[in-house]
C-alpha cells in the first residue's frame, strides 16, 4: 500500500471517530449535532396547559377542545460566536395528527431603527438660455449686426412623509399541515439572539386528551470563519417537552417520570459512551467496514435517536425486537432503554383516542400494549420490577 494510500485510510478512521465521540454531548434530553458548538440551547423539559375552551367551543374539529401553552427557549454564545450568528431558527412538531397547533405567537415582526415617519424634500431646477447674434454684410454698402439673449429659469419643491424601510426581525408559520409551527429569529439594533424567549402555542388536541410530548428542535445559522466564511448551521440541538393537562396528576406524574427517565437515560448513554463505542467498531477495520457500507455495525448508528425521538410504535414494532436490536448495549444502558421505552408508551396512551381506539387498537390498528394503559413498569438488571407508580389509575 502506497504512502497516500495509508494517509487516507488514517484520515478516514479519524473521521469516525469523531463522529462516534458525539455520544458524548448527550446532555439533558438533549442531543447535540456539534461537539464544540459555540452556541448552546436550552428548553424546558415539561410545560402545563390550560383549557381555554373546555366544551369544544370554537374548535375546529369535532370531538376536540383547545389548550395553550407557553415554552422557553434560551441560548448561551461563547466568546466571539454572537457577532457571526444571523438567525435562529426554532421548530415545534406535534408526534400525531390528531394534535393540531393552531395558533402560535409571536406572529411576524418587521422593525426599523427610524422613530416616526421621515420627511422627504424633493426639489427640482430647470433653466434654459439662449443666445442669437447675428452678422451681415455687402461690400460698398455697409454692414449691421445683431444680439438676442433670452433666459428661463423654473424651480419646483415636493415635500411629503415616508414611512422608513422595515427589517425583518421575527418570521414565523406553520408546518405540514399545522401539525408543527416554526420561528425564525434574527438580531438587530434594538434586540439579541441571547438569552431565554418565551413561545405560546395553541393546540387542537382530542377531547379525552391528558398528556403528550412535542419535538423541538433549535439551530443556529451564521458565518463560519472556520469555513471560508460561509453561510452555515453553526450548532443544532433536538429536544422533548412533555406537556399536560392542568390540574390533572396523574398526567402531570407520568411526564414527571418520563422526564426522570429521560434523564437516566442519557446519564447512562454518556458514563458508558467509550464502551459502546468499542461495542459499535470493535476495531479499527470494523470502522473502515462500515464507512465502506462492508460492515453493519452491532449497535445501529442512529438508535438513540430512534429510541428517544420516534413515538414507541415507531421505533421498534415489539420489547422484544427493541431488546435484541439494541443486545450489544451494556446492561445498564438496555436497563434505562427499556424503563423510558415504557414511560414513553404510558405517555403515548393519555394523547387522547387516536393511540387507544376500540378493541384497544390505535387508529392506525396497531395493538395497545395493556402496561402502556395501566402504568408503566421499572426494569431492573433486565427483569420487570413490581413497582407501579400509577396503579389503580385508569
Amino acid at each position: 500500500m502506497t504512502v497516500l494510500g495509508i494517509l487516507f485510510l488514517l484520515a478516514k478512521l479519524r473521521s469516525l471517530q469523531a463522529r462516534a465521540a458525539c455520544l458524548g454531548t448527550i446532555a439533558w434530553g438533549v442531543i447535540a449535532v456539534q461537539t464544540l458548538a459555540q452556541v448552546h440551547f436550552d428548553v424546558n423539559s415539561s410545560a402545563p396547559v390550560r383549557s381555554l375552551h373546555p366544551n369544544g367551543t370554537f374548535s375546529q374539529f369535532p370531538n376536540s377542545r383547545l389548550v395553550a401553552l407557553d415554552f422557553d427557549v434560551s441560548t448561551l454564545f461563547q466568546p466571539g460566536a454572537a457577532q457571526s450568528t444571523r438567525e435562529i431558527l426554532i421548530q415545534c412538531m406535534s408526534r400525531r395528527e390528531g394534535v393540531l397547533i393552531v395558533d402560535y405567537s409571536p406572529k411576524t415582526e418587521l422593525q426599523t431603527d427610524v422613530f416616526g415617519p421621515m420627511q422627504v424634500v424633493q426639489e427640482q431646477d430647470a433653466s434654459r438660455d439662449m443666445s442669437l447674434q447675428g452678422l451681415a454684410g455687402y461690400p460698398g454698402i455697409g454692414s449691421a449686426s445683431g444680439n438676442l439673449n433670452q433666459s428661463e429659469y423654473q424651480r419646483q419643491s415636493i415635500q411629503f412623509a415616508q414611512r422608513p424601510s422595515l427589517e425583518l426581525t421575527l418570521a414565523s408559520g406553520s408546518l405540514q399541515r399545522q401539525r408543527g409551527v416554526y420561528f425564525k429569529i434574527r438580531p438587530n439594533s434594538q434586540s439579541t439572539l441571547e438569552g431565554s424567549k418565551t413561545f405560546s402555542l395553541v393546540l387542537s388536541v382530542p377531547a379525552n386528551w391528558r398528556a403528550d410530548l412535542l419535538d423541538v428542535t433549535v439551530q443556529a445559522a451564521g458565518v463560519d470563519p472556520r469555513a471560508g466564511r460561509r453561510e452555515t448551521v453553526l450548532a443544532k440541538q433536538s429536544f422533548v417537552i412533555g406537556i399536560y393537562q392542568q390540574n390533572d396528576a396523574v398526567a402531570a406524574q407520568a411526564i414527571a417520570e418520563y422526564v426522570k427517565q429521560q434523564s437516566n437515560l442519557s446519564r447512562s448513554v454518556k458514563t458508558y459512551a467509550k464502551k459502546i463505542e468499542q461495542r459499535t467498531y470493535p476495531t479499527p477495520f470494523h470502522k473502515l467496514g462500515a464507512k465502506l457500507d462492508l460492515y453493519e455495525p452491532e449497535i445501529p448508528e442512529n438508535w438513540l435517536d430512534a429510541v428517544i425521538y420516534k413515538p414507541a410504535g415507531n421505533s421498534y414494532a415489539t420489547t422484544h425486537q427493541l431488546q435484541m436490536r439494541l443486545a450489544a448495549l451494556p446492561v445498564d444502558v438496555r436497563v434505562a432503554v427499556m424503563n423510558f421505552q415504557d414511560q414513553k408508551a404510558r405517555i403515548e396512551s393519555l394523547a387522547g383516542e387516536e393511540w387507544r381506539g376500540p378493541e384497544g387498537r390505535s387508529t392506525d390498528g396497531r395493538p395497545v400494549r395493556r402496561d402502556s394503559i395501566e402504568g408503566p413498569q421499572t426494569y431492573t438488571l433486565g427483569y420487570r420490577g413490581a413497582e407501579n407508580a400509577f396503579q389503580g389509575h385508569r
